[in-house]
């Protein structure tokens, strides 16, 4: 069964998979500045490591409003 939350690698293999070449430091300035949603609602860090999860759902709006070009 697949996570509802996702690491920085899986978003960055989702994104690159949808024909974005997003590097993997360009996701985690764009998550922490608030393109997949709200800290604490849509991702999180980890208090071990300071990692960001994403919610499934929220890389699947990025990717929507990104395809329509907002």
């Amino acid at each position: 069964m697949a996570s509802e939350w996702l690491t920085v690698q899986q978003v960055t293999d989702a994104v690159r998979a949808a024909g974005y070449p997003d590097s993997a430091a360009t996701l985690r300035r764009m998550i922490d500045g608030g393109d997949f949603g709200e800290q604490g609602t849509s991702w999180y860090r980890t208090e071990r490591g300071g990692y960001r999860m994403v919610r499934r759902s929220a890389v699947e709006q990025f990717l929507q409003r990104r395809a329509e070009g907002q």
